[in-house]
């Protein structure tokens, strides 16, 4: 569960202060010759976007942590890995829940020489009129929630198991850290 902090409230607040005063404006200037539900539910619609994005962004940037002393262990027996480490809250509100994504590839490359590896660049547009196909590499993703109600300046120890596709050669392992 998130925590809404005194900037969550306050952009409500404004959020919510401007939508009355744009609809009461748009009552004031009606002229009684159009309808008035177009203008206000575009501005409810308009104002709840932005209520939404404002609550992300400052979510984002209030709600932050940070790993520390991350290991990562190959258990062979099992074909699995392990991540263990700490989490520790380094905002100054406190965190409902931090998830961690792990991503792991198939690392090995087709090699054309001695040390070289096939690589064709991208451009942009190729997503645009590529919509079908499909990328090369194959990835596992799951994600595991690490933290919950992590307070400020608060440190937790974790750790994860995972396993892998036996088919994988070499994998490349990667992590990302969401806290909301």
């Amino acid at each position: 569960m998130t925590y809404f902090t005194i900037l969550h409230w306050f952009a409500i607040i404004v959020i919510g202060l401007l939508t009355i005063l744009i609809i009461v404006l748009s009552v004031r200037n009606h002229d009684g010759k159009s309808s008035l539900l177009a203008p206000i539910l575009a501005t409810l619609f308009i104002m709840t976007i932005f209520a939404i994005f404002a609550i992300y962004g400052i979510d984002k940037y209030t709600k932050i942590a940070r790993l520390e002393n991350v290991v990562q262990k190959k258990v062979l027996i099992n074909e699995s890995f392990s991540i263990s480490g700490q989490i520790r809250n380094i905002g100054n509100f406190k965190i409902g829940q931090c998830v961690l994504e792990v991503k792991i590839a198939n690392d090995s490359l087709e090699k054309i020489g001695a040390d070289s590896a096939i690589f064709v660049p991208k451009s942009a547009l190729d997503n645009l009129f590529n919509w079908g196909e499909k990328s090369p590499t194959v990835e596992t993703t799951k994600e595991f929630v690490i933290a919950e109600n992590l307070h400020t300046g608060e440190m937790r120890n974790f750790t994860i198991f995972m396993r892998y596709p036996s088919s994988y050669a070499k994998p490349y392992t990667r992590y990302e850290l969401f806290c909301h």
